[in-house]
């Protein structure tokens, strides 16, 4: 790419800022009491005797209890625990609804092989029964992805879990472009419909076939607006070729790992990759691209081979290697409100109980682009609390109290 073009590009995509919710704020609050899980690291990850003061749906002051001036409602947390929102940034909550056996999704454009035009947004409802199931066990935010049957699937949609109305629910809208490598693709076109791609070549060159042209289109776009219309598609291509929007590649197996990592590295995209199951095989490669992972999901037989090597240890091998780590569902292939199931069975395999807390609150929001929004208690982040009666992912543990943006969803 010439560096005089590469300069010129100008970001054609703007994150959503406005309201969230889908009701009034709540009254001032006061969390007092019980044991704070801020999601911050060290020293300032737990709190005993915490105190969270809440206003106007934001977080203001997190601290040890003390008195407060000015009153406010007062939620006694004592003997509890109080932690953000959990935080899934992998699934398909409303774009593959639960109890509809036999009828269409609207998760896979598989009409043809690279889709970057399609939008998750496009296909949510929120009717589906798992947002509920995920706020009333203190899953406040999540990311829709497209399935994983094309190269190029369309963008997700980062969003809260409360509302009925999928752009109001949205941190970010239109966000993260899937891609995907191996079986998924292989099957969903080469076998099933007999056209490219057959195989794993197959899609590496659909992949950069999709890329090369982005580039054209984009040099055309600079010097010649007038005579080169616009192509949803390729904005989005072009976007992903500016960095504005990660790239979240689906790839299980080492070779398809290393692929991704090509490929981004080939075209200077921002890499997350998704499940990842074989990353340890390949560690040195993946912590030198210094891609972030979104590991998981567990609780399941091996659908194909590439399932084969799936471990909750690996996420404390990746974490000791310094990557970010999240720990997704991919509902419904195991159920949204598992999520804090999931990262507990981390801690079995030796991952520190904060670390793991942060791969479903703190890191998955760094991941996914809003931590400036939600995935920590700090001042100025939104009110999406859980309050607990045993520590956050423990299995024993029940939700007693969810709020979103300061709203009770569970109180």
């Amino acid at each position: 790419m010439n560096r005089a073009i590469q300069a010129a590009r100008a970001p054609c995509y703007k994150p959503c800022v406005g309201f969230h919710g889908e009701g009034p704020m709540a009254e001032r609050l006061i969390f007092r009491g019980a044991t704070v899980h801020t999601g911050l690291e060290g020293a300032a990850a737990l709190i005993p005797d915490g105190q969270v003061v809440v206003e106007g749906g934001r977080i203001v002051s997190v601290g040890p209890a003390c008195p407060v001036d000015g009153g406010g409602q007062v939620i006694d947390g004592t003997g509890q625990h109080l932690c953000p929102g959990f935080i899934d940034a992998h699934t398909h909550v409303g774009n593959l609804p639960e109890g509809f056996v036999g009828e269409s999704k609207d998760f896979n454009e598989m009409t043809r092989p690279v889709t970057p035009e399609m939008r998750a947004l496009d296909a949510i409802w929120p009717g589906d029964m798992a947002f509920e199931k995920a706020r009333r066990h203190g899953v406040t935010t999540l990311c829709t992805l497209p399935g994983s049957a094309n190269v190029i699937g369309g963008t997700a949609v980062v969003m809260k879990t409360v509302g009925n109305d999928v752009e109001r629910m949205a941190l970010r809208p239109r966000d993260h472009l899937k891609v995907a490598f191996g079986h998924n693709v292989k099957h969903s076109h080469g076998i099933k419909s007999g056209r490219m791609p057959l195989t794993r070549m197959g899609i590496a060159h659909l992949f950069r076939e999709a890329f090369e042209k982005a580039e054209r289109y984009e040099q055309a776009r600079l010097l010649d607006p007038d005579r080169t219309p616009p192509d949803r598609g390729l904005d989005v291509l072009v976007q992903a070729l500016n960095r504005e929007i990660p790239v979240r590649a689906h790839a299980y197996r080492a070779d398809d790992i290393l692929t991704a990592i090509r490929l981004a590295k080939e075209f200077g995209l921002e890499l997350i990759l998704e499940h990842a199951y074989e990353a340890p095989m390949v560690l040195d490669q993946v912590q030198a691209a210094g891609v972030g992972i979104v590991y998981g999901p567990a609780f399941r037989t091996c659908g194909n081979s590439e399932q084969l090597n799936f471990g909750f240890e690996h996420v404390k091998t990746l974490l000791d290697a310094g990557l970010r780590v999240a720990v997704m569902t991919d509902h419904p292939i195991v159920p949204v409100q598992y999520l804090p199931l999931q990262a507990g069975l981390c801690v079995r395999h030796g991952v520190e109980p904060e670390a793991a807390l942060r791969c479903i609150t703190a890191t998955a929001a760094d991941l996914l682009g809003v931590a400036h929004r939600v995935g920590r208690l700090k001042p100025g982040l939104d009110a999406d609390l859980v309050l607990l009666d045993g520590p956050p992912l423990a299995v024993e543990s029940r939700v007693t109290g969810v709020w979103v943006d300061g709203a009770p969803v569970l109180a």
